[in-house]
């Protein structure tokens, strides 16, 4: 039995990037999409390609100051994040609070995993946006981050740089406060009649 090559981890791809550009064209292939479905959450799907172009040239560019006390992971979720906020903010003077959300996220961010009827998923993606838009955009990012992409405290932490001891209530804080934003009936909706029998 022919015992396969273990892949290289992140770390042994950024050091063999420095000096080979397949090393680097391995690691885009590995995070190009996941990094992509994470800008498309920040700022929308039209700009993620751009977001995560723009990530990957700076990555590039800034691989020798790469700091090995951090994940790769963490690292270059911080610079699509960042890249994602700063190119937002130039082109609409503000970052987006509606997120364009896909029926995977809305179920992560609720817990709701029967909802079969499409008529009935796309008003829950329409309320968990809205939900989310009420958030600020910290308790957005962690959402995000650890629910959604299944980052760790640690990660996080990283990512958002901030002390890792914030991380846990901010996401506690955070999942509070979108349930009582999916609580609270939008002002959209009509009121409904009640049924009589």
């Amino acid at each position: 039995m022919e015992k396969r090559a273990q892949e290289p981890t992140d770390e042994q791809l950024v050091r063999l990037a420095l000096t080979d550009r397949d090393a680097f064209g391995a690691l885009v292939e590995r995070y190009e999409r996941p990094l992509t479905l994470y800008a498309a959450r920040l700022v929308g799907r039209q700009e993620a390609e751009d977001v995560v172009q723009q990530a990957f040239l700076q990555v590039y560019r800034n691989l020798a100051g790469f700091d090995p006390h951090l994940t790769f992971s963490a690292w270059v979720y911080r610079i699509v994040h960042n890249t994602a906020v700063n190119m937002s903010r130039k082109r609409h003077g503000t970052v987006p609070t509606e997120l364009e959300l896909d029926g995977e996220t809305v179920e992560l961010l609720t817990g709701n995993t029967d909802v079969p009827a499409e008529a009935l998923q796309e008003e829950l993606k329409g309320s968990v946006s809205r939900a989310l838009s009420q958030l600020d955009q910290r308790s957005r990012d962690v959402l995000l981050l650890s629910v959604v992409e299944g980052k760790s405290y640690s990660e996080i932490a990283d990512i958002l740089m901030v002390a890792v001891n914030s991380v846990g209530p901010t996401v506690s804080r955070a999942k509070s406060k979108l349930r009582k934003q999916l609580e609270t009936p939008s002002r959209e909706a009509p009121v409904a009649e009640p049924h009589t029998l």
